[in-house]
């Protein structure tokens, strides 16, 4: 029997060169393995040894990602090294060292006699994929009927793109739990995957809060809510990570932190991998899983998806039902590395296993603008003020057009329809309560995405 989890848990330290370029690749690896970072240094020579064989002692990392700048900063590198030995040695197990690029022999010796495993320049495509493989191994450890959560996302978004029903359209899938926040683009010829932990909607529902910040997250609450009572709240999720929310204000703060976190990955996606925002905005297929697809009412999933990741081309949005797309991403996953067929079995079984919500047609105008609707043979012309957000209750293909501004797309209406979103972009909310609050409750409402309104 197969299961799919985070695996152990592997704190990594990172030892690397002054060298932005380098801050860049480690990043990028960061984010491709899924590695929960538990220090950085980087090497200085006005740094003082002793503090930083005290981090390293302190953190107690599994492995440790070591990468130079180039060929003349091996002496920097090796006494972060010496650090390292010094402050880990008596460590019941030795940590695993991965030394990326250039000083693989002067790094072994310093480390001596942690085991130390040399990977080429992390720039390199095949020395990013090994990083990642490794680092995978070491949180599978010796457990063969574990998938990696990452994993199993990663197989899904391939298996979308090759059953697509002839399309070549790329496809997007974030995913949300308790712990990891997963945003992934794949296309017919490129994966790109940044899988940021710890964030999350539970125990790491804190990392939300500190990466951006109390007011970020209240600001897409529809009410009036101080700092200090999210904060407390924020500590009892903590303390029952799993926890379903009761009441409808509890509800809403988990809604706010998964716009956090999803905003939080588009941005550490975007800087690592060196793309524009729209690579994740412009595709014509989001697909929503783990937590996210879990909420109560289909509106609220969208509402996330639409506010944080601000599509600008004609979407369909989906979301998987009963966990059952990542575990179609896992059996896809366990199969190829057993050098099998890929589990899948043809794509409906894909379309058994999701639901799809809406077709999202996002207009930037600031003037009213005339969006023609083609469904069921039947062609409608619907008016379109700036800043609406409006749902029109039709199902199946749709096809919509629009001459100003340029507009055009297809797909299904899906379970709440064809959802026309002319609120702009970028998405602004006024910084007062008392215009804050009606907007986001006007959101809410335009979609019924809460039992009985927003209060």
């Amino acid at each position: 029997m197969l299961r799919v989890g985070p695996g152990r848990r592997i704190r990594l330290a990172v030892l690397r060169g002054a060298d932005p370029r380098v801050a860049l690749a480690v990043r990028r690896a960061v984010l491709a393995a899924g590695a929960e970072v538990a220090v950085t240094l980087v090497a200085d020579p006005r740094a003082l040894f002793g503090e930083r064989a005290d981090q390293l002692r302190a953190v107690a990392p599994d492995a440790v990602l070591v990468h130079g700048d180039d060929a003349r900063g091996g002496d920097a590198i090796v006494d972060l090294v010496e650090a390292l030995r010094a402050g880990c040695a008596a460590q019941p197990v030795a940590p695993t060292v991965i030394v990326a690029g250039m000083h693989a022999g002067r790094v072994a010796a310093a480390a001596h006699p942690f085991p130390v495993e040399a990977i080429p320049e992390l720039r390199r495509p095949e020395a990013l994929a090994a990083f990642v493989a490794r680092l995978r191994e070491l949180r599978r450890g010796d457990d063969p009927a574990l998938v990696l959560r990452d994993e199993a996302l990663e197989s899904l978004a391939a298996a979308l793109v090759r059953h697509a029903h002839g399309a070549t359209s790329p496809v997007i899938i974030v995913d949300l739990t308790g712990g990891s926040t997963s945003l992934i683009r794949a296309s017919t010829d490129l994966l790109v995957a940044a899988h940021v932990v710890p964030l999350g909607l539970g125990l790491a529902a804190d990392r939300v809060v500190g990466r951006a910040g109390v007011d970020r997250v209240r600001r897409w609450i529809p009410r009036a809510l101080d700092g200090p009572s999210i904060l407390e709240r924020i500590f009892n999720r903590a303390r029952w990570p799993n926890a379903v929310a009761a009441e409808p204000l509890a509800l809403a703060l988990e809604i706010a932190l998964a716009h956090e976190a999803v905003a939080q990955a588009l941005g550490d996606a975007v800087t690592a991998f060196g793309v524009p925002a729209a690579f994740f905005r412009d595709a014509p297929r989001i697909v929503l899983t783990g937590r996210l697809a879990d909420l109560p009412r289909p509106a609220q999933s969208l509402l996330v998806a639409l506010d944080a990741l601000e599509p600008r081309a004609v979407t369909a949005i989906a979301r998987e039902r009963c966990d059952g797309l990542v575990a179609f991403g896992a059996q896809t996953a366990s199969a190829r590395s057993r050098g099998g067929h890929d589990a899948l079995r043809s794509g409906l079984e894909l379309e058994r296993r999701s639901e799809p919500l809406a077709l999202v047609a996002p207009l930037a105008t600031r003037r009213p603008a005339v969006l023609q609707v083609r469904h069921a043979g039947r062609k409608i012309d619907q008016r379109i003020e700036p800043g609406v957000l409006m749902a029109l209750a039709i199902s199946g293909p749709v096809e919509v057009s629009c001459v100003s501004p340029a507009l055009r797309g297809k797909g299904d209406a899906g379970r709440l329809g064809l959802v026309i979103d002319a609120r702009g972009r970028p998405l602004s909310l006024p910084p007062r309560d008392a215009e804050r609050v009606p907007t986001v409750a006007r959101w809410f409402d335009a979609l019924e995405a809460m039992p009985g309104g927003h209060s």
